[in-house]
């Protein structure tokens, strides 16, 4: 193989594997039997009022939430009605954390000596410590409730949303592909 391609495939994994930063998880309710649910209805805006919502302090990022969620359930075969019975609601919150990463400083090893034998030993370069980066994570939170008992039935996180972009179209892919990958688990399989 040639070394231009082996460095060109081993690029795109690495570009592939950077991309992949998005963690999904999820709880569901063992007593509800999702096979029933064939409809459902957004529950109202969220609060404008409500403290550290994004969803809610952002009314464009909360379109772009309930379009991809109705596109995704949409594939599902679930029928989004505005009246009228059904069978679950949908609702959605985005929440943005300050998080912080130890960053350790560059570490060296080099060749001493030690009662005149050669020896390795580590050492700070110019006196550098650890730092600590800074960074903002993004969570989006998708409650499906069941609107027969009114109770919550299945609750979806996705972490590593809400980054700066430089676009709307941007952005709009990434809660594209986030949606996408939260949906995908729904509805829970019971083993």
């Amino acid at each position: 193989m040639c070394p231009k391609n082996l460095y060109f495939i081993v690029l795109m994994l690495l570009t592939l594997t950077g991309c992949s930063t998005l963690s999904v998880s999820s709880d569901y309710d063992a007593a509800v039997d999702f096979g029933s649910w064939h409809t459902y209805r957004w529950q109202q805006a969220p609060d404008t009022t409500a403290f550290r919502d994004l969803l809610a302090s952002n009314p464009l990022h909360y379109r772009r939430v309930r379009g991809a969620v109705d596109r995704e359930l949409a594939t599902k075969g679930y029928l989004l009605r505005e009246k009228g019975p059904v069978d679950f609601t949908v609702s959605a919150k985005g929440i943005v954390r300050l998080l912080a990463r130890l960053d350790p400083a560059p570490v060296s090893w080099n060749v001493g000596y030690y009662r005149g034998r050669p020896r390795w030993s580590r050492f700070w370069w110019g006196g550098q410590w650890p730092t600590y980066t800074y960074y903002e994570e993004g969570t989006l939170l998708l409650d499906l409730n069941d609107a027969g008992r009114n109770e919550l039935a299945w609750r979806g996180a996705v972490s590593g949303l809400f980054r700066d972009f430089r676009s709307p179209e941007q952005m709009q892919a990434e809660i594209d592909v986030a949606v996408r990958k939260l949906l995908s688990i729904f509805p829970p399989v019971r083993k």
